[in-house]
């Protein structure tokens, strides 16, 4: 079916990942025309370690149930069976999460490598990561470590030029389900970058959040409001632009976010303000940073869509921009953050789909 104007059931799938690394499937069959009085909704949650095709068979299964209802009001009513398959485990009993060893925690530990190399220039990344998360109803803990080291070398007229950088971070998040609409914890960061003249920093910041809507609803809408309160270490690589080597600063955040997940498409939209309200030579305190995000995808007509998505933002926060000024090739090599009061990009396109509503032929020949 080209849209879902001219069907009789249209299917709304949203995804959520669950706190074991899979994914939770919310399938809602929304009838339409002769079935406009009839709706389901079935979830599905897929394992961390299922396959492809293991994930396919389990929403494909959830496909069918979910479409049962309707067909009873159609002509095959009376050709339909109920089957139920032994898989030959109906004489053990089923386990309840109190038998779980592990206590809901889930961890991973993944290491990536790569090389590539031309006549002139060769290239090398190694990166580390390392997550533990314990979800359940009641409380949401969340820890991730990842260390990002890459070489490059150019061969010029000059020489070698090199380009290394390291990118490390740590990240960590305490949340306790107050109600269906308020969280309340804290998280910690701590990172490394050369980029952004950064040797060691580290933060910890009490957080709050109100939804509008209750978080069982979080799949197809949800309005957020989150406030906190940073307290921010930074040791640097070089002095920065306020003769600073490291430092001590309190940084408060306020965001408000939107997503949208409905039949006639989807949208989502952030609005951040971060300031400094650590005052130090009368200038901390107007340190700021202004950032507006979103997305939509809208179906305009039977077959057109429209897309629009961008992010822009004011920036005078920059205070790990290092005194000395830039070089030319650390500017080339991406290697240096430079000052800027601002930063957009825009994207916007139109999609209009239209033919035949019956060809359902899957030809894989030339699918490279």
């Amino acid at each position: 079916m080209r849209d879902r104007v001219g069907a009789d059931i249209h299917l709304l799938v949203t995804t959520e990942r669950t706190g074991g690394g899979g994914r939770s499937y919310q399938m809602q069959f929304i009838g339409q025309g002769t079935f406009a009085d009839l709706t389901e909704t079935l979830t599905y949650a897929s394992s961390s370690t299922d396959t492809e095709n293991e994930r396919r068979a389990g929403y494909t299964r959830l496909i069918e149930q979910g479409l049962f209802r309707f067909l009873l009001r159609t002509r095959l009513a009376d050709r339909l069976d109920v089957i139920v398959e032994e898989n030959g485990d109906e004489d053990e009993e089923p386990r309840a999460p109190e038998d779980d060893p592990w206590n809901f925690w889930v961890f991973n530990v993944g290491v990536d490598g790569s090389y590539e190399a031309e006549s002139s220039r060769d290239r090398y990344e190694i990166e580390t990561d390392l997550s533990a998360n314990r979800v359940t109803e009641e409380w949401k803990i969340q820890f991730f470590g990842g260390m990002e080291f890459s070489e490059a070398n150019f061969d010029v007229d000059e020489g070698t030029i090199t380009n290394r950088q390291r990118n490390g971070r740590i990240f960590g998040t305490v949340v306790n389900s107050l109600s269906d609409h308020w969280s309340a914890g804290f998280t910690t960061f701590s990172n490394t970058s050369t980029r952004s003249n950064t040797d060691f920093s580290a933060s910890i910041s009490p957080t709050v959040e109100y939804n509008v809507f209750p978080y069982s609803e979080s799949s197809t809408r949800a309005i957020l409001f989150r406030y906190e309160m940073n307290f921010r270490y930074f040791d640097y690589d070089e002095l920065t632009i306020f003769e600073k080597t490291e430092e001590q600063v309190i940084q408060h955040q306020l965001s408000v976010r939107a997503d949208f997940e409905q039949p006639w498409g989807s949208a989502r939209v952030r609005l951040t303000g971060e300031q400094f309200i650590t005052d130090y030579s009368d200038t901390m305190f107007d340190l700021y940073n202004v950032r507006l995000s979103g997305f939509l995808y809208f179906r305009l007509l039977r077959g057109l869509t429209l897309d629009v998505g961008g992010e822009i933002s004011s920036i005078n926060d920059q205070i790990f921009l290092p005194a000395e000024d830039a070089s030319d090739t650390d500017v080339l090599l991406g290697r240096r953050s430079l000052p800027t009061d601002f930063e957009y990009d825009i994207s916007m396109g139109f999609s209009y789909r239209f033919g035949s509503i019956f060809n359902n032929v899957v030809n894989p020949r030339f699918d490279f």
